[in-house]
Parts: structure tokens; sequence; C-alpha cells
């Protein structure tokens, strides 16, 4: 991020609006993981198509939107919002993610927009975060060979994500950037698992207790209970930011 947008974002969100009550993900429990910012797939919406590029070949078709938290100091969440929310802890992201991957493959392209947000003015301390003041898309290639081809519950993502908008501070409006913000990204996505009792990967089902598969394909991570949706185990997506 360059050292002009920089300043334009920390000035856009001097806002008399965020002084007002603000609801962030670090007042609940530290869910930005271990890359500093984690999002959770809410709910997930999948087809199943055929390829109209490649004859007999089928693609699983998904859309779903997504929600996590970004510590203070990452890209998504500049330390210089500290100078107008002087109490802020880290930051909520919003987004919503399309992506077609090919079962023959498991690979195939993902896109999507998100937000960053902020409880609104009006909001009690326990809404959820809903006023973006920074916003964008992103784009990329998903790999999930492992869990369609192999039955292991991981995949992985790169692309990059574009900050095009910030909060305007003379109106209160998101307004496009001069220049979007490039941010080279990677991540890892963790499935919700259970085990049978062979030690056999079983599918994730309501009310289970779940779990997620570390990197070695051997260390087991216990879920936590923020770690669900309605009752729900949530894919977990684990992002950095860097070349």
């Amino acid at each position: 991020m360059t050292k002009g947008v920089l300043r334009f974002v920390a000035c856009a969100l001097m806002l008399p609006v965020l002084s007002a009550s603000v609801s962030y993900g670090a007042d609940r429990e530290d869910l930005t993981g271990p890359t500093g910012v984690t999002l959770y797939e809410v709910s997930e919406r999948v087809t199943f198509d055929p390829d109209p590029s490649v004859a007999g070949v089928i693609r699983r078709n998904a859309s779903s939107p997504l929600q996590g938290f970004a510590a203070l100091g990452t890209p998504l969440c500049p330390s210089k919002l500290m100078v107008s929310v002087p109490y802020m802890e880290g930051c909520t992201v919003i987004a919503t993610g399309t992506d077609s991957v090919s079962t023959v493959t498991g690979t195939g392209p993902v896109s999507g927009c998100f937000d960053v947000v902020i409880n609104a003015p009006g909001n009690s301390s326990v809404h959820v975060p809903d006023l973006p003041v920074l916003s964008g898309t992103f784009s990329g290639n998903v790999d999930l060979s492992l869990a369609v081809l192999s039955r292991i519950p991981l995949g992985s993502v790169a692309g990059t994500f574009k900050i095009t908008h910030a909060v305007d501070p003379a109106t209160g409006v998101l307004t496009r950037l001069p220049q979007p913000v490039v941010l080279p990204f990677k991540g890892t996505f963790r499935m919700p698992f259970k085990l049978d009792a062979q030690g056999r990967f079983q599918k994730r089902e309501r009310g289970h207790a779940a779990l997620y598969l570390a990197d070695d394909f051997r260390t087991l991570i216990p879920m936590r209970a923020v770690e669900h949706s309605t009752g729900f185990p949530n894919v977990r997506l684990e992002l950095s930011f860097g070349p």
C-alpha cells in the first residue's frame, strides 16, 4: 500500500461516526488465527454443471457469504485506524465469494467482493458490524484437489485483493480511491470433519463435535463453539498477504 493511499485511507476513516459504539471480532474471542486474517464460510450454495469448454467434465460451482476478522496491523486492518478509533483491537471483514472447480482436477477460479465493516451508529453494542469503511474485490485460483480427489479436508487459494473504496471524510460515503491498492494473498481452507470409531474421516454433521486438520495431515485442531454458524461447523479460511 503506497504512503499516499495509506494517508487517504487513514483520513477517510477519521469520521465522527467511528467514535460511536464499535463491535469487533476481538470482543468475542481471538478469531484472527495464526495468519492474522481468518474468514468463515457462513453458508454455501453448490451446483454441479457440465463444463462448457471440456466435454464430459463436471464443474462444482459454489457461492458463499463469508465473515471473519483481521488483526490490527494487517493489510485489511491498517494500524493507522488507531488514530480514529483508539480502542479498536481488530476489524470485522465480510465477503461474498464464487468459485468453479473441476471435479477432474479439483482446481478453478475464484472471485468476489469484500467490505471491512464497523458497527453503524444507532446499532446496539452487540449488533453485527454492518457499516463499510473499506471495500473492494478479490480474485484468484483455488485448489481443492486434496478434498475433491483424496477426501483430505484441506485446500488452498492464491490471488489478489484490491481495495477500491474508502469512506470520504466529508460525506461519510464510500468513495473510489484514485488508484486501487493491490494486495497479493494466499490462503488455506480447513474443512470441518469428524472421525469415526476407527479414526476415519467422516462428513461433518450438525450438532457433532468437529475438527480441522493441520498442514502436517496428522495434527487435529479442535473447533471452538464460535466457529459454528447456527449449529453447523464452518469452513475456515486463513489468509496471509505478500508476494
